[in-house]
């Protein structure tokens, strides 16, 4: 199970004025401030009645909103960028597969990339590639007869549950005896995906060791074919992809570094934006974040990266989720 990791970034160090525009663009949006309790559920999927919101302080003249609505935030980043006259950008990672941005200026105009995009082309996958997936698919059936993957996996399943609460364990218990409902799959579905960020780096271990990671030596490999010269409209798309993003660039970055990443593909799609985001001036951890995720980490870990979230706000709607039936 990969990464859903998102998060929306506004371009102004004023967090309290973040704060009380996001809740008149939510108001707007049928939502009103509330005190009721956010269950783990209502932040699995953001259908529910109850909303929760983090605010960060100011990083770098950027102040960071985790919602667990994935719909409404991304939404409202338009509405919020031009209520604020600044620049405004939400990341999402979807799966660990790839990873996209909406971005909206100070006038609230849009631009959007998606990293999967033109992922099909030819010279994404030449001879060269091709040595490396075979080397990859013989290691993996090495692994899966001996047994040595399906074991590590087993081990850190064991580690994860062995810090979970005991309602989550109770659950688990009945789903492997056949005994589980709808409510233990859901509960044991909503924990994992709060604790697998805190295990990503053994999973990376892991995988790495099948798809050889770093990759095979270049003296290994077959002579790739050179890449396909871009059509006029790919380079007009990438110019206006980059005059979109250069006023946010952190000092000393260069439109070559930026396009750089964005060109990048890897086994986990969040560890090319932990490569973008510090070229804006964002912690790179937020790569791994949501609101869900943020249950598991630590405030050790948040001052690492100098994040502090200093709006812990909620939000309730008696409009019917958007996926309700009538």
């Amino acid at each position: 199970m990969g990464s859903f990791a998102n998060s929306l970034h506004v371009k102004t160090s004023d967090a309290e004025r973040v704060a009380a525009t996001l809740t008149e663009v939510f108001a707007e949006a049928g939502w009103r401030p509330t005190q009721k309790k956010l269950e783990l559920h209502d932040t699995w999927g953001g259908d529910g009645p109850v909303r929760g919101v983090q605010i960060s302080a100011p990083r770098e003249g950027w102040v960071s909103i985790l919602d667990t609505d994935l719909m409404g935030v991304h939404a409202a980043v338009p509405t919020l960028a031009k209520k604020l006259a600044t620049h405004a950008i939400f990341f999402l990672v979807d799966d660990s597969d790839a990873w996209s941005y909406l971005l909206a200026d100070p006038k609230g105009v849009v631009s959007e990339f998606e990293s999967g995009e033109g992922a099909g082309d030819d010279e994404d996958f030449d001879s060269g590639n091709l040595v490396e997936t075979t080397a990859a698919i013989a290691k993996l059936q090495e692994l899966t007869r001996d047994g040595s993957m399906l074991q590590k996996f087993q081990e850190m399943q064991a580690q994860m549950l062995a810090t979970a609460p005991p309602e989550v364990r109770e659950a688990e218990a009945r789903i492997k005896r056949r005994q589980g409902s709808v409510a233990d799959m859901q509960i044991y579905q909503a924990w994992v995906m709060m604790e697998m960020p805190k295990h990503q780096a053994q999973l990376r271990s892991a995988i790495s060791g099948v798809f050889n990671l770093p990759r095979i030596a270049p003296e290994t490999r077959a002579k790739q074919k050179p890449r396909r010269k871009q059509t006029k409209a790919e380079r007009a798309a990438q110019k206006q992809r980059l005059d979109s993003l250069r006023p946010l660039f952190a000092a000393g970055v260069t439109d070559e570094q930026v396009q750089e990443v964005l060109d990048k593909r890897a086994t986990f799609a969040e560890d090319v934006l932990a490569e973008l985001l510090p070229l804006l001036g964002i912690a790179d951890f937020y790569a791994n974040l949501n609101y869900r995720y943020l249950r598991g980490v630590k405030d050790s870990e948040l001052a690492a990266h100098n994040i502090r979230f200093v709006h812990d706000l909620r939000f309730e709607t008696s409009r019917p989720g958007r996926f309700s039936h009538s």
